[in-house]
């Protein structure tokens, strides 16, 4: 027996090609048998006619293939003759285990993954039903998941919260201790280990929230699933991506985790891949292939450059992928500032976030435009690997006097006293501000212009331990502020 399959798919609405993959994995039409796990749904019955409907008669499959399994802990309200909740012991189910072997597709169905959970899973043990899906996968079967059934399918499971709740709240890891606003994670179904997935990716911000779970939990690679896009994880440890949106790997090898257990998640050096159709990571070696169609865009972006933007708020919809592309692999930047939550609707006082995204030599980015389906509609499609991401903790602090107009965040990072000075009504950056340096003697040490991203660099200039009076000129507004220098140390964002 060999492992076959996992299709991890984003969730959103489903499309023709990702399940055609799957059907082909299996061995096309005829040889598709799948069965199918709607538990996570809330109305069970009206989603196993939508798929049985869907993989019959818009793919073409075989009526006797497709196989609803009778597993619910909810009652269909849609079908008031029938209580669908008495199914919620089936999972333990002989018969139904045994039938389900003789399928070579299992799907999970989203909805909430927790149902899947108990459904599935008694005190941490496995039902019958559940082995036995486990059996399909290690003799070359094919499992699926959208949504909450992706979510489910690794050992760690994301259950809830945004990424501005995951990095500002504890994280909690049963639903008693759930208020709906902190991150909730939960033991998944453990077909996979080390890795860690999330959905609605690029739709629902959620680079935050996966970082942190991939840290508490111990994985060293998440991948998060934008909509309409699957991750096809095949036998041999590779993945290959299939779809209309974008695919983020966080891989952890490199990472620097500066905080103690209590403090508040300070992380440097993550490293971040932007996949998309067609390309293919190999996870164990580390290497990148990416689509034949794709051409080197590192050094000659495809499109002219877009007006660069400090962003306000990194978690907003779209807005790391826009980031990512927009500002960086086809832009001139090269180190970007996101803030978290600029209008502060999740920060515990002033205490919130920064994103900073680097390119380094070995970070690389293609592009082609191209018509993955039979619509011959040509979508842009953009990958980029190697952008080190740094997530860094912030204070929002009144300057010692406000100006109009700009306000400045201000971090360090190794040796270097970083400061980013921004318009503060149209988030553009701020060139050719002064940027001073005073000693605790009132001594000039640095001064210098920003560039046109904004930034000012005073590397190996401040000593660690030691007190400064930072002072930002921009036409007739000054900001200043005394600053305690360490290394690496978290922002200030100075309004």
């Amino acid at each position: 027996m060999s492992k076959g399959y996992l299709v991890l798919i984003g969730g959103g609405e489903d499309t023709s090609l990702i399940y055609n993959k799957i059907i082909a994995l299996a061995g096309g039409k005829d040889k598709a048998r799948i069965a199918i796990i709607p538990s996570a749904s809330s109305h069970v019955r009206t989603t196993m006619s939508g798929y049985e409907d869907y993989f019959i008669n818009e793919l073409g499959l075989p009526e006797q293939n497709i196989w609803s399994v009778p597993l619910s802990l909810v009652d269909d309200e849609s079908t008031p003759n029938e209580n669908e909740q008495l199914w919620k012991d089936n999972a333990s189910n002989i018969e139904y285990a045994e039938k389900i072997k003789k399928y070579n597709i299992v799907f999970f169905v989203g909805g909430d993954q927790r149902r899947y959970i108990d459904a599935l899973k008694s005190n941490n043990t496995n039902s019958t039903l559940l082995n036995a899906i486990i059996e399909v996968y290690e003799n070359n079967g094919i499992i699926v998941g959208t949504s909450a059934g992706t979510n489910i399918l690794c050992t760690t499971s994301i259950g809830g919260g945004r990424s501005e709740e995951a990095l500002t709240n504890k994280a909690v890891y049963n639903e008693k201790e759930d208020d709906g606003q902190k991150l909730l994670l939960l033991k998944g179904l453990g077909l996979i280990d080390n890795i860690i997935f999330d959905t609605h990716f690029s739709q629902r911000g959620r680079l935050g929230r996966l970082i942190e779970s991939a840290i508490i939990s111990k994985n060293r690679y998440g991948i998060g699933i934008s909509e309409k896009t699957a991750v096809v994880y095949y036998p041999d440890n590779s993945i290959e991506i299939i779809g209309y949106g974008h695919v983020f790997m966080i891989d952890l090898k490199t990472a620097n985790q500066l905080n103690d257990a209590d403090q508040p998640l300070h992380v440097l050096n993550i490293m971040v891949h932007l996949l998309s159709h067609g390309d293919k990571y190999y996870i164990a070696e580390n290497k990148f292939e990416p689509y034949n169609l794709k051409e080197n865009i590192i050094n000659t972006p495809y499109f002219d450059a877009a007006d660069y933007h400090i962003s306000l708020n990194v978690f907003k919809e779209y807005e790391t992928s826009n980031i990512i592309i927009n500002y960086m692999i086809d832009n001139e930047a090269k180190d970007v500032i996101a803030l978290m939550d600029y209008n502060k609707q999740y920060t515990i006082g002033d205490n919130s976030y920064f994103i900073r995204f680097v390119e380094k030599d070995n970070t690389n980015a293609f592009f082609c435009k191209m018509s993955i389906d039979e619509s011959g509609d040509k979508i842009d499609f953009y990958s980029g690997v190697n952008i080190y991401t740094d997530v860094v903790p912030m204070l929002y602090s009144n300057a010692d006097n406000k100006a109009k107009g700009f306000q400045a965040i201000v971090f360090g990072n190794d040796n270097s006293f970083i400061t980013v000075v921004y318009d503060d009504k149209e988030s553009l950056p701020v060139c050719d501000a002064k940027v001073e340096i005073f000693n605790k003697d009132n001594k000039l040490i640095f001064k210098t212009g920003t560039d046109k991203f904004g930034k000012a660099d005073a590397k190996n200039v401040l000593i660690s331990g030691e007190v400064y009076y930072l002072k930002i000129s921009y036409d007739y507004g000054v900001l200043t502020k005394k600053i305690l220098f360490n290394k690496n140390m978290t922002g200030i964002c100075l309004r």
